[in-house]
């Protein structure tokens, strides 16, 4: 099986791009890119950083980002997924006479994908401009009512 860093260097290199193409798209350093594809994660500073990079460079190439990132967590001994932890019941007062279970905390969603961000900010920008062209059209209206009347 190919570790993450061949995996990364792999993808990039069917597509044909450069470490300098990925680094102006991503905004991630290219020494930091070449050390993710060379596995040698002790340049980059953090281990956070590096599941970010992984992340993001994986969405780029359009490889399954989870799925390394999971490999990175696995390869440092982290816990894979995030562990649910029940809260602590409150002390009831002496007022309060019904007990409530602790609520489960619950994972934050996905993060949408790339072209999904871009068509709803493109819908977001034809409502912006459908709302402008109908304040300037009320405008031109009221100044001739204005002039007129």
């Amino acid at each position: 099986m190919a570790s993450i860093g061949e995996e990364l260097q792999r993808e990039r290199h069917r597509r044909g791009l450069t470490l300098h193409d990925a680094e102006e798209v991503l905004h991630i350093k290219a020494a930091y890119l070449e050390a993710l594809e060379q596995d040698n994660y002790g340049v980059i500073p953090g281990a956070v950083y590096v599941k970010g990079f992984i992340s993001n460079y994986a969405e780029f190439l359009g490889l399954d980002k989870q799925r390394l990132v999971d490999g990175y967590k696995a390869s440092i001994g982290e816990t894979i997924g995030v562990p649910l932890r029940r809260m602590q019941p409150r002390k009831l007062r002496a007022h309060e006479d019904v007990e409530h279970k602790p609520e489960m905390i619950k994972p934050t969603p996905q993060r949408l994908p790339y072209t999904t961000r871009r068509e709803r900010r493109k819908k977001v920008m034809a409502q912006e401009r459908i709302t402008v062209a109908v304040i300037a059209v009320l405008v031109i209206l009221f100044l001739f009512w204005l002039f007129i009347f």
